[in-house]
């Protein structure tokens, strides 16, 4: 169950009690609305943590194609070939 249905379904609990004072409803209404604004909160964290995800993968494959043009790898050695380096100073 995500967090929001979790709130929602406190709420309902709490607002089918009969409180014998104010100040109990009052505090108690106070907490449902926090996590209420927390679980939003939460909501949109998880949704820009993704768009960040997304772009830093975006410029990590960049990255690897520059570095695969600029920097080609000998495939028998395994390294950089002497030729590109000399070649890019």
């Amino acid at each position: 169950m995500e967090l929001k249905e979790q709130v929602a379904y406190l709420r309902g609990l709490i607002e089918g009690q009969e409180f014998q004072e104010e100040k109990e409803q009052v505090l108690w209404t106070q907490l449902l609305n926090i996590c209420d604004q927390i679980a939003m909160d939460l909501e949109d964290i998880r949704g820009e943590q993704e768009e960040l995800n997304q772009y830093v993968e975006a410029i990590d494959e960049d990255l690897s194609y520059l570095e695969e043009q600029y920097y080609p790898v000998d495939e028998e050695v395994g390294e950089e070939s002497p030729q590109t380096m000399e070649g890019s100073s």
